[in-house]
């Protein structure tokens, strides 16, 4: 029977978002951002030390950098919810075994997003 893990990191970063459709974008301004993935596995032990090393290197590439200029938000306003759904969709290609339940995203103290896939588990 599978089990539910949460596996959380967090990291410092700046981000400016568009606030309108002409493109205008707020001034950058730096976060202490916070991930949540919250999944379900068979092998928790395994699976939330694979997650967990993962989950490193994904905020490796997002720590003390301005969001706007990593891929794919150079394309896409790095808002968190956005940064939610790309995370999602990160882990979904890197793990086909492991079912995901939900991604949570927290740009500031008092907000966060979360993106549940569609078919995920209630």
């Amino acid at each position: 029977m599978p089990e539910l893990i949460a596996v959380y990191d967090s990291f410092p970063a700046a981000h400016r978002i568009r606030i309108d459709d002409a493109g205008t974008q707020e001034p950058v301004h730096v976060h202490h951002w916070r991930a949540c993935v919250r999944f379900e596995a068979r092998d928790t032990m395994r699976a939330a030390a694979d997650v967990r090393q993962w989950l490193e290197t994904w905020v490796g590439r997002h720590r003390g950098r301005s969001l706007n200029d990593v891929p794919p938000y150079g394309d896409v306003s790095p808002t968190a919810e956005h940064v939610a759904r790309h995370l999602a969709a990160e882990f979904d290609s890197a793990f086909l075994d492991h079912r995901l339940v939900e991604v949570t995203i927290g740009e500031a103290a008092g907000f966060s997003a979360t993106f549940v896939p569609s078919g995920a588990p209630q």
